[in-house]
């Protein structure tokens, strides 16, 4: 989906739209770590009307450094800029962490329709208990797929390990 699709279909579980980036958007980002992931379109107001960003060479890296300094376990989102009707915005892709919750200044949020709840204590112990016998196995990597497997060296493990064993 483009980001001018984003923008049209509106705030929901997985999309925000922030006019800027203030401490909402970290809050944001580690409600949808604790949730099932989502996007933020920064330089959009909540009705959808593109308002734009500046950015200087360094304000993606700053912004990722508040996010990463602000969430504990910290939490590393892709960002990308799109320049859209003269507009530059900016879209913030959170994947849903395997390891939970995630904290903003010793609070925790969770995505609940189109807006951040702050978790009671006994959300926050239920999801810590859930996922402590989590392993990162059990979590789809979106960035890699079967074809990224290389069966050479595939091969080259299992005849060392015939070798050995």
């Amino acid at each position: 989906m483009s980001i001018v699709e984003l923008i049209h279909t509106g705030e929901n579980q997985h999309t925000e739209f922030k006019a800027s980036f203030q401490k909402e958007v970290i809050e944001t980002v580690v409600a949808f770590a604790n949730s099932q992931g989502g996007q933020i379109v920064v330089g959009v107001a909540n009705d959808g009307k593109q308002l734009g960003v500046s950015l200087t060479p360094e304000t993606l890296k700053d912004w990722l450094n508040q996010i990463k300094n602000n969430t504990y376990p910290s939490v590393l989102p892709e960002m990308e800029v799109h320049e859209v009707d003269g507009k530059t915005l900016v879209l913030i892709r959170v994947t849903e962490q395997p390891i939970k919750p995630i904290a903003c200044k010793n609070r925790y949020f969770k995505r609940i329709q189109n807006s951040n709840h702050l978790m009671t204590l006994d959300e926050i112990a239920n999801e810590h208990l859930r996922t402590i016998n989590s392993s990162w196995d059990y979590h789809n990597d979106p960035r890699h797929d079967f074809s990224d497997v290389s069966m050479e060296k595939v091969v080259q493990l299992m005849n060392h390990s015939r070798a050995f064993g």
